[in-house]
């Protein structure tokens, strides 16, 4: 399995972000995925927004489509934060391609690794 990773990431609008989803045959409605944990000050949930398709998934700390993240009630259209895609190596290749393409910023990257989230 070939892993990917983008540090913050924005895509500057969500039809961009929907450009990606759709040339990787992404279905544009994503699922969330939250976990919640013990810390020192108490217990606290960290959430993923998730596409994915036999081939591929793509997972980013912040809904670019809804703008939803878990740590501000502010909505962050077009911005995905942290980016992470796991799957076949091909698949990977192309929607990490597609990302760098749309993407208007992307602070780093990690071709071997999901090292962001």
């Amino acid at each position: 399995m070939a892993k990917y990773g983008f540090d913050l990431t924005g895509f500057g609008s969500v039809k961009k972000f929907k450009d990606v989803l759709k040339e990787n045959n992404l279905k544009s409605k994503g699922r969330k995925a939250c976990k919640s944990f013990k810390t020192v000050v108490g217990r606290r949930t960290s959430c993923q927004h998730q596409w994915k398709n036999k081939d591929l998934k793509l997972v980013t700390k912040v809904n670019p489509i809804t703008g939803e993240a878990d740590y501000t009630k502010n909505k962050e259209f077009g911005y995905a934060g942290y980016v992470g895609i796991e799957g076949e190596s091909k698949a990977v290749e192309k929607l990490a391609k597609s990302i760098k393409k749309h993407a208007r910023y992307i602070k780093g990257e990690n071709p071997k690794e999901r090292e962001f989230i």
